[in-house]
């Protein structure tokens, strides 16, 4: 039987804030079926960040597009994150651009990548974790479907 359901939730600029956060972390730790979130300037700060990351944590189903760009998630965001990528298989594109994210998160991002379960295609343009250092990394792999 082929799931069925919601499979974008685009909620930019919603104001949805570490509380709205909060709420889709409760539900991203059931479902399933949702590929892509987009939370584009939503008021998400590092404890908001840091919930949907720890809901994310060991999954092998589920979201593959993730969006926060814009969220002051900061180093405690970045840190969760970073916890994520190395148990989180089907996570396949992070965007944390402008998040407030300082040059140690930049390094525990970085380290999160290096053991990352499916190297995802971060965009985080402030110190070069972007498309082309990762698409480096996926050609270097040898595997063709690089974003």
């Amino acid at each position: 039987a082929k799931a069925r359901g919601l499979r974008h939730l685009w909620l930019t600029r919603t104001n949805a804030g570490d509380e709205g956060a909060a709420a889709l972390a409760t539900a991203l730790a059931a479902n399933h079926v949702l590929e892509a979130l987009d939370m584009w300037e939503c008021g998400i700060s590092g404890a908001g960040a840091e919930a949907i990351a720890v809901a994310l944590k060991g999954r092998h189903d589920g979201l593959r597009t993730l969006e926060l760009r814009g969220n002051a998630m900061g180093d405690r965001g970045a840190r969760a994150f970073a916890a994520l990528l190395p148990t989180n298989k089907p996570l396949s594109t992070l965007d944390l651009l402008n998040t407030g994210v300082s040059a140690e998160g930049r390094a525990l991002l970085r380290e999160g990548l290096r053991k990352a379960a499916s190297l995802p295609y971060m965009v985080l343009f402030e110190d070069a974790i972007g498309p082309h250092q990762q698409r480096t990394s996926w050609e270097e792999k040898g595997q063709k479907n690089a974003p």
